[in-house]
């Protein structure tokens, strides 16, 4: 196998090329599409937009692992509804208590 690379090396290495003549060159260029600079606006437009939707998954990613997390754990972060005793503003809405 290494026969086979020394072979190909030594076909590699006696090749020649020539360099393109300066019509050529100029054809390519001619023929290759021209690049379009976006504005200014246009690009920090996208950035702003890529900066805020990594912000609201960020926050959102927060209040999930919050929300979802253990209690303990919510706990050490701020004030649980558990702890106030307002369990929810839903659960009794006229806040009459337990009235049997």
């Amino acid at each position: 196998m290494a026969e086979d690379f020394s072979k190909l090396d030594a076909a590699l290495a006696a090749y020649r090329t020539t360099e393109p003549s300066v019509a050529l060159r100029e054809r390519i260029i001619a023929a290759a599409p021209r690049q379009i600079a976006a504005s200014r606006l246009r690009r920090w437009a996208a950035g702003a937009g890529l900066g805020l939707g990594l912000a609201a998954s960020g926050v959102s990613g927060v209040a999930a692992g919050y929300t979802l997390g253990h209690p303990a754990a919510a706990r050490a972060i701020g004030p649980s509804e558990l702890d106030t005793g307002q369990f929810s503003a839903l659960a009794d809405p006229a806040d009459e208590g337990a009235s049997g």
